[in-house]
Parts: C-alpha cells; structure tokens; sequence
C-alpha cells in the first residue's frame, strides 16, 4: 500500500512537473496573455483536466515558477560565514535578480501584475504575500548584521528594509520596462556599492 502510494506521489510531482515546463516554454516564447490553458496542457502532454488537478489558474503557475529560490535566499545569506555586510547584500541582489532572468521577462511581467494585487501565498508552510516575505527577509539580513557586530543596534531596521527592497524591486521593473536592456544582475555589485552600502554607512560599527 505504502509503495503505491509513493509511486503516485512520484507521479503527480512529475505531472506538476511537466505542467510548470511546458507553461514556462509558452509564455516565454508567446506571452503570458496569448497561452491557454489548454495550450499548457497539450504542451505538457496531459489533459486539460489535470491541470486544474494542481492549478486553478495560470497565474497560479506563474507563482510556482518563481518559488524555486526566492524564498530561501536570505536564509542562505544569513548562513554566508566569510563575507561581510555588503558582500552579503551583494550576493541577494545577484542572486534575486539571476533568478528573475532565469525564468525569462514575459514571467517576470506577469509576476509582477500578480503581486501589484497582493494575494496571500503559501511560502515555507505558512500564508503570506511575497512583499511581506521579502520585506522579512530584507529584516532578517540586517538583523544578522547587528547580530555580527557590523551594524548599530538602534538601526532602523524597518526603515531601511523597506528603502533597500524598493531598490530591489526598481531594478526589476526597470530591467521589465526596457526589455532586459538595462540592470539586471551584472550591475547588481555597482548598484550595491553607490545606492544601498551609503545609506547603510551611518549605522555601520
């Protein structure tokens, strides 16, 4: 019984799978607005049945394409040993904004519409929005920052989370709005170094 049961586990996690691929391929190359759902599931090689078996909508695909890495980047940050404040940043702009390009422009613009309306998701078990997510996980990397001794411990921490998201977020519209000509993770270092290490520096030990 025990074996069957994993057997059809294994199964619907290769049919999500294979559903999460073929929506990503479409979109990339058509856009978000010109794919049907049916032509997700032919693409997939599975029924239209079964992908309201783990979708309601394609925008639901759309948040389960941009689940991969996002929502354990700072915690992975915050476990970076021998590197300090800045190179940490450093290392999640890099980070956010590869991962955005990973899953191609046509996504990321849709992702965005999605979450302009926030909705709560499930991140790591528990009910949120992605703003809410980042801006924690924005906090969690400056409290750890405190925690080393790099940072002042009266930081505005909810402040200042808030105007290094914003940066953040900017850079990916920006990189959305001009076609994935201008930004994007090769300038993340530079961008690092003049807007979010100065508005640090007052609070840095």
């Amino acid at each position: 019984m025990e074996k069957k049961e994993k057997i059809r586990q294994v199964r619907a996690a290769e049919t999500r799978r294979k559903i999460v691929a073929a929506a990503k391929k479409l979109i990339t190359e058509k856009g978000f607005e010109s794919v049907a759902i049916e032509d997700i599931a032919k693409e997939a090689g599975v029924s239209t049945g079964s992908f309201y078996t783990y979708f309601k909508k394609k925008e639901d695909v759309i948040e389960e394409l941009n689940q991969a890495d996002f929502f354990t980047l700072a915690k992975t940050v915050n476990e970076i040993k021998d590197k300090n404040l800045n190179e940490r940043l450093k290392y999640y702009f890099r980070e956010f904004l590869a991962e955005i390009e990973r899953v191609g422009i046509e996504i990321c613009r849709q992702w965005i519409r999605n979450n302009i309306n926030p909705i709560e998701i499930e991140i790591e078990g528990n009910m949120t929005t992605k703003y809410d997510h980042d801006y924690r996980a924005m906090k969690s990397i400056l409290d750890e920052g405190i925690k080393r001794g790099e940072l002042l411990g009266e930081i505005p921490v909810d402040e200042l989370a808030l105007f290094i998201n914003a940066q953040l977020y900017g850079l990916m519209v920006a990189w959305c709005m001009t076609d994935g000509t201008m930004v994007g993770s090769k300038q993340a270092d530079s961008f690092c170094e003049s807007i979010v290490k100065p508005a640090l520096m007052p609070y840095i030990k």
